[in-house]
């Protein structure tokens, strides 16, 4: 594609460039916003995981998905949760919050997939329940000696 093109196209789907933007620059933000688009519309492609993985220096990213009342699969990406997302959720789980637990890290986690899953309602309640289970402890023990 010819750098006016590009141009015209950054225009169009409104993404800031300047005159120094090679064509491949161009071309990436092109392909960013395409996927940033997607991914509010719930439609996340192979490439937007890999561009998460990498943004945030991940091998492993949480897929979460609820099924709604006619079986259909509603699914949403979470990024690994971090320390401090981590002692507030735990702070809200140890006063048996357990709701408000699994909505902090759904919202502070989110990545992009179906919006409803956020929302009010039955949906986003079972969305947060399962956010909940991020947090994965592994078998310790403390003892005296």
């Amino acid at each position: 594609m010819k750098r006016q093109e590009l141009r015209d196209q950054c225009k169009e789907m409104n993404i800031p460039f300047t005159t120094k933007n090679t064509n491949n620059e161009l071309h990436n933000k092109i392909q960013l916003k395409k996927m940033s688009i997607e991914t509010k519309e719930g439609n996340i492609t192979p490439e937007q995981i890999s561009e998460w993985k990498k943004k945030f220096k991940t091998d492993k990213l949480h897929k979460l998905t609820v099924k709604d009342k006619d079986g259909n699969p509603i699914v949403g990406y979470l990024k690994p949760p971090g320390r401090e997302i981590k002692a507030t959720a735990l702070s809200m789980y140890s006063q048996n919050k357990i709701l408000e637990c699994g909505e902090f890290i759904r919202d502070n986690c989110w990545l992009g997939g179906d919006e409803r899953l956020k929302m009010s309602g039955d949906i986003a309640d079972t969305a947060a329940i399962q956010a909940s289970g991020i947090i994965k402890f592994l078998e310790a023990e403390l003892g005296e000696v």
